[in-house]
């Protein structure tokens, strides 16, 4: 499987013909050789080259493989061109440079980034498929230290993280795909078992006790195993049938050119005027947002995530490792949404000008709800407040586009320094559509932050069709170019005079809250 993910990953990102072309491929830190082998037998048009530190798994290669055409080099991936050419000018160039499960060894990560940038055509792709550390999780972390040198993974980043590294050398994400849930590695591979993490007849090398760090921590979702594809120059993928409907990453031409947020120079002293953001839910009735409210419903008041984890955890009789989230998680919405907003307004210029978009921002006057028009105003802090909605009561309020999020072709991309949903993307039809147009929208440096259900009765206003976990907002808003700020649940309880109010609503539900900045 991981060959076929490579090489369907250049075949749909390169920009020639890889079934007939001649491509000149690096395997960096190719081990015994067998996905040389098996791209030489898929691709034998192909110029193949292994690296590998290793002098025994140099001898394997040159000595016990079949006979083969690719050449392996005893030395580091770090060191792409032959030390005994004299021709310090001449480089070795790759049109794909692919890596499974090494590159986490390297003691240099923006080294070997850099070495294979400059070593790569334009146009030219970079396949890895390796571990990754989940959005959230503390590199400090012990269990997370433990695998590091058990494991000599010299390099735990997130896919963000990488990305944000990959583009210092002119490498951009155009896919990054969570293997763990594509393929249920750890249903399958590992039987949802958490190992018991000890020396075992005498079996305490790296390999051994890696393995079992590695599958704790897949388990506990401290790690993720990801195939993250970079591009030089970040060109579009073909389209083609190998441009499987599993690549769902949003490349669009708009996001070059797209404007920036503006932001406080050197030598600028005064910031953007704006009142502080103060975490409230406001009723939305009139312009000015109408009356505090002391919940985010009548039904349910929230930010009782800690009180119930610290509940359980006092309380708990079983220990169920794949069950567990991290008390970091849980948090209350509202304040997460108003300290990340003040932070980010408080890097603008004086005098900047700005748009916030509320979508969904109306209530849906056809399913009974009353309309509101300033819910959130009191968020856009210094912009002007903007609603986006499909229901037909918004088609005559002002500042406010009246489509569905899905498909919204009259919004103008990048005019939104602040795109914002609350409530809203479960009734969405094809959410990840959703969030492509959130991404066209969204300014580059601009912030996205969405309220979704995650355990939640059914709710038809005028549709209801998904839930959402931390990692599928997390990797909604990683797949289309933004670095994940925070990301948790809300938790939130029936208050006492609701306890006797008996129908379809659940005495407790789970929200999902997240924060991107587009990059």
């Amino acid at each position: 499987v991981h060959y076929e993910l490579l090489n369907t990953a250049v075949a749909t990102y390169h920009g020639s013909d890889t079934s007939t072309d001649k491509l000149n491929v690096l395997d960096g830190g190719c081990g015994l050789g067998s996905a040389l082998m098996w791209m030489e037998q898929t691709n034998p048009q192909w110029d193949l080259t292994g690296h590998t530190i290793s002098d025994e798994q140099y001898k394997f290669i040159t000595e016990k493989l079949p006979p083969h055409k690719f050449k392996v080099n005893l030395r580091s991936y770090d060191q792409l061109d032959d030390p005994n050419n004299n021709n310090n000018n001449q480089k070795n160039m790759y049109d794909f440079i692919y890596s499974i499960e090494a590159l986490i060894h390297t003691p240099d990560l923006s080294k070997t980034l850099k070495e294979w940038s400059d070593h790569l055509s334009e146009g030219g792709v970079i396949a890895i498929i390796d571990d990754f550390l989940s959005v959230g999780t503390s590199k400090d972390d012990e269990e997370v230290v433990a695998f590091s040198k058990s494991w000599l993974a010299n390099v735990l980043v997130t896919p963000t993280e990488m990305g944000k590294i990959s583009q210092k050398f002119g490498l951009h994400v155009v896919e990054n795909r969570d293997l763990d849930a594509e393929y249920r590695i750890n249903e399958i591979n590992y039987r949802n078992k958490m190992p018991d993490i000890k020396p075992d007849r005498g079996r305490s090398h790296q390999g051994w006790m890696g393995s079992k760090w590695r599958q704790r921590l897949m388990l506990e979702g401290k790690l993720t195993y990801n195939l993250l594809v970079l591009q030089k120059g970040g060109k579009t993928a073909k389209t083609s049938s190998t441009n499987s409907s599993k690549n769902t990453n949003y490349n669009n031409d708009d996001s070059k050119q797209c404007a920036t947020v503006p932001s406080k120079k050197s030598g600028d002293v005064l910031s953007a005027q704006f009142n502080e953001i103060t975490p409230e839910l406001m009723t939305g009735k009139g312009k000015s947002g109408g009356n505090k409210m002391a919940c985010i419903s009548s039904w349910y008041c929230c930010n009782k995530g800690t009180e119930w984890y610290d509940k359980l955890d006092a309380n708990r009789t079983d220990n169920t490792a794949y069950l567990k989230l991290s008390r970091d998680l849980f948090g209350h919405y509202v304040d997460s949404f108003a300290k990340h907003l003040n932070e980010h307004y408080k890097t603008y210029p004086e005098g900047a000008t700005g748009r916030f978009l509320d979508i969904g921002g109306t209530g849906s006057t056809a399913s009974g709800m009353a309309q509101v028009t300033s819910k959130f105003q009191h968020f856009a802090g210094p912009l002007e407040y903007w609603i986006l909605d499909s229901d037909p009561g918004a088609k005559t309020l002002e500042r406010t586009l009246y489509c569905d999020i899905d498909d919204c072709p009259q919004a103008e991309s990048c005019a939104f320094d602040v795109t914002f949903s609350h409530t809203v993307l479960e009734h969405a039809q094809r959410p990840w559509k959703s969030f492509d147009t959130v991404a066209r929208l969204t300014k580059k440096g601009g912030l996205t932050m969405h309220l979704v259900p995650f355990s939640y009765q059914y709710h038809a206003t005028p549709d209801d069709n998904y839930r959402f976990s931390h990692k599928a907002l997390t990797t909604l808003l990683e797949d289309r170019g933004f670095t994940v700020l925070e990301v948790g649940y809300d938790i939130c309880t029936k208050p006492q005079n609701m306890l006797r109010r008996v129908d379809e609503h659940y005495d407790t539900i789970w929200l999902t809250y997240v924060i991107g900045r587009k990059n």
